[in-house]
């Protein structure tokens, strides 16, 4: 320690300590600043690229959810005698489609407000009647198909909603 006294004991050997001590701290300032930058833009590219893998899965859950309905206005709405069968490669794709939104939004935006239970395919009322081959009074087959297409529509506009929403927290 005495050596450090001794080295800069002179006027302008201190003056040079301090101005490298100075740069120095401005130096590793700059550092951590840029190191912050960087690591700012790199997670807001990031959030943007799940932003869109979220609405991509939300098209496919809205197709599956169309493919299922339109399946089943080719089979027949209105006949009880017919036990529906739902198209395998549609429900896969939209149980596929809430996992995969779940998983975002549990991963990288837990403050939206994802919850899977809104649209899973019981959320369909027409698709298990259907599927089961219930007895249902006159009209309320029909009723049940209009509550499984309006569910398809809200879904739809919840979704955006959410993505929408997202964009404009995350967003450039």
């Amino acid at each position: 320690m005495n050596w450090v006294v001794e080295i800069f004991s002179d006027k302008s050997d201190q003056a040079r300590l301090i101005a490298i001590l100075i740069s120095a701290a401005v130096a590793i300032f700059v550092v951590l600043l840029n190191q912050w930058f960087v690591s700012r833009r790199f997670r807001r590219r990031l959030l943007i690229a799940k932003i869109e893998e979220l609405f991509s899965a939300s098209n496919e859950y809205v197709s599956a959810c169309r493919e299922l309905m339109d399946s089943l206005a080719q089979q027949g709405v209105d006949n009880p005698e017919i036990c529906y069968e739902y198209p395998v490669e549609s429900v896969n794709k939209l149980s596929d489609s809430i996992t995969r939104m779940q998983m975002i939004c549990g991963l990288y935006f837990r403050t939206a407000k994802f919850s899977p239970d809104d649209f899973y395919i019981w959320r369909m009322p027409i698709l298990e009647i259907a599927h089961k081959g219930k007895s249902l009074p006159e009209g309320e087959r029909h009723m049940a198909y209009e509550d499984s297409n309006a569910h398809v529509i809200n879904s739809r506009e919840q979704l955006d909603d959410l993505c929408k929403s997202l964009m404009r927290k995350h967003g450039p």
